[in-house]
């Protein structure tokens, strides 16, 4: 493949055939062989100035970058007499040949491969060729447009300060290569997902460095707050051509400050701008910050308190609840211990005929809803947290798993939808247990605040209060009704996880169509709680909610209760003396007694909640790389 160059119009091809000259130019290559290689380089360069004596050859090329090398390394002449005669032109050496390196980048060139573009197309003039000097990038982008006329890109930011001699703004080369212009379609208009990824590849490569932004006065963080909005972290997962990049919002070439009219990103511009990729939306969702820094309390004070808000309530319930699991976990575990050392058994007052009889604790109808709770609770977090973790290897592992980034989304929503169903009926059960038929305005609030009601009261701060006594053997422990503070919380957490996460995920689920009940920046803080609350979520299950179900010591390695439905009345006296004592008094106890589950579903249950337990205790273990990494 020969990377040389055609003749130019307008360079000075004739060839002289004066006797004198000619005797002298085949005396000069006869004895060429003789001295050394700069004395023969002269002696063939000045015998071909005997024929080709132009001002050209005479005065520029010695001064030019190839004067140094003569003739002779860049024309070969086969037959001297028939180019004496005017009849065979010299050879064109490769300029490969010396210029490897760039020769080989230049085979890949887009110019080369499409335009059948060679050297001198660009490097015109070659004989009078001078070493680049001053503005480089000046230079280059004088070369580029004299094919690319591009009046944006020169009066845009980056093409206003090269000009100006600014040698860190980007000119037509370090975005597009020089020698190595690689075959790419760069048009957003036909070829937008191929142009998407080329451009946002190209600015991250710039905007991603900090010193070259510090030089620069430009800010360190633009491509890291890009990188944490939804079409970063798609990007960042490896599928770029799915959402918006930088040139989707601030094209390829015009890119100005927000402040100027002419620029895509200016407050009037807006609409039409954020139109070209969403439709039918409010024009108060331009108000949406595409790469918002939520830690700039002057510049974002919403998203900086909603941040701070959703930080404290995060490090609030993990340290309340971690000191809690811990204490429990550490009395619990000794004074299991201490009575196994000693040999000593606790005595039930339930008589003996009665211990081993099953009492139904959750209806049939609980069960399924909890275990298609456990389902969709699972399916959002190995969905959604590789999205909020995107830069580790394992959230791209799980989105491959699950199909890519568009099916994940699919799954997400869709567990979504089965965890707000399940919510809106658990709201209608309440409503009925709270408003039955046939019941006044005394009976709602005796179930209001009732022993059976899941709605916290004093007796729960005094359980607590004591639950921290016994910890430190300052009393005994508590003495529990249906439902503990804890299993309170759990189930108050979900109503609160819901109103967080299912009403925020719900306006991002159709952010268009949410335009018209919300401005666009309310976009922002919604997936701000969004994400904060889901991880609050899961580490509450996964640490907490796991200990205080399954991993202490009386229940330890698993409870099958919420599978099963059923426990021992010995069971139930010992974790709910209050509420086996008041089943007792009202004659109730006998109407729950149930029959031992059979072994199928003891064999299902054991299987389905040792899964679970697994899978919890891995994406804990996954999420908690992510939050200490």
């Amino acid at each position: 493949m020969r990377i040389a160059g055609r003749v130019r119009s307008g360079q000075d091809s004739r060839y002289g055939v004066e006797f004198t000259g000619c005797l002298l130019l085949v005396f000069s290559l006869l004895t060429v062989a003789g001295g050394n290689a700069a004395a023969q380089t002269s002696r063939v360069t000045g015998n071909c100035l005997a024929c080709h004596d132009g001002h050209v050859y005479r005065t520029e090329f010695p001064a030019s970058v190839h004067g140094a090398n003569g003739c002779a390394s860049c024309h070969t002449v086969k037959n001297l007499s028939r180019h004496m005669s005017g009849t065979e032109k010299p050879v064109l050496v490769a300029c490969g040949s010396c210029h490897g390196g760039i020769a080989a980048q230049f085979r890949n060139n887009f110019h080369y491969l499409q335009e059948n573009f060679e050297c001198q197309d660009c490097h015109r003039d070659i004989h009078a060729l001078k070493p680049a000097k001053g503005n480089f990038k000046a230079l280059v982008l004088k070369q580029c447009t004299e094919c690319h006329s591009n009046d944006e890109y020169v009066t845009s930011g980056h093409g206003e300060a090269v000009l100006k001699g600014n040698q860190d703004a980007a000119a037509c080369h370090d975005c597009h290569g020089l020698h190595d212009t690689r075959v790419w379609h760069t048009s957003l208009e036909y070829y937008p997902a191929e142009a998407r990824e080329f451009y946002t590849r190209v600015c991250i490569h710039c905007h991603g460095n900090k010193d070259l932004m510090e030089r620069n006065g430009l800010s360190t963080n633009t491509v890291k707050y890009y990188e944490e909005t939804y079409h970063g972290k798609v990007k960042d997962i490896g599928y770029p051509t799915r959402v918006a990049g930088c040139a989707d919002c601030h094209t390829a070439h015009n890119i100005l400050p927000k402040t100027d009219p002419r620029s895509t990103v200016y407050a009037a511009n807006l609409v039409q701008n954020c139109g070209r990729c969403h439709s039918g939306f409010h024009p108060r969702f331009v108000s949406y910050m595409a790469h918002p820094d939520f830690t700039d309390a002057k510049k974002y004070p919403v998203l900086f308190w909603t941040w701070v808000f959703m930080i404290v309530l995060l490090l609030s319930v993990i340290i309340f609840f971690m000191i809690h699991t811990v204490l429990w976990w550490r009395k619990a575990y000794w004074e299991h211990y201490d009575m196994e050392k000693s040999g000593m058994t606790r005595e039930s007052p339930v008589p003996r005929e009665e211990r081993l009889q099953q009492i139904e604790r959750f209806s049939p109808v609980q069960r399924v809803l909890h275990v298609v709770l456990i389902f969709s609770f699972m399916m959002l977090v190995m969905t959604g947290f590789p999205l909020k973790y995107h830069a580790l290897p394992w959230a791209k592992v799980m989105v491959e798993i699950w199909g890519g980034a568009q099916f994940t989304g699919w799954l997400h929503r869709a567990a979504a939808g089965v965890l707000i169903a399940i919510v809106v009926y658990v709201v209608w059960m309440s409503l009925r247990y709270l408003f039955p038929k046939g019941q006044g305005k005394e009976g709602f609030l005796k179930r209001l605040i009732g022993p059976d009601s899941m709605v916290p009261n004093l007796k729960d701060w005094e359980d607590m209060k004591g639950m921290f006594k016994w910890f430190f053997n300052r009393g005994e422990m508590p003495k529990f009704d249906r439902w503990a503070y804890w299993e309170k919380f759990d189930f108050w957490a979900v109503f609160w996880g819901m109103l967080a996460i299912g009403l925020t995920g719900v306006l991002l689920w159709k952010s268009e169509w949410s335009s018209y009940i919300v401005p666009g920046w309310v976009l922002n803080v919604s997936s701000l709680v969004h994400s904060e609350e889901a991880l609050l979520a899961a580490l509450f299950i996964f640490l907490f909610h796991f200990f205080a179900a399954h991993f202490i010591p009386s229940k330890f390695p698993m409870d099958r209760i919420i599978f099963t439905g059923t426990y021992r009345v010995e069971e139930m006296h010992e974790q709910r003396p209050l509420e086996y004592e008041r089943l007792v008094a009202e004659g109730r106890l006998d109407s729950l007694k149930r029959d031992y589950p059979n072994i199928y579903l003891n064999i299902i249950s054991s299987t389905f909640g040792y899964a679970s337990l697994l899978l919890g205790g891995l994406l804990l273990v996954l999420i908690l790389w992510a939050v200490f990494s």
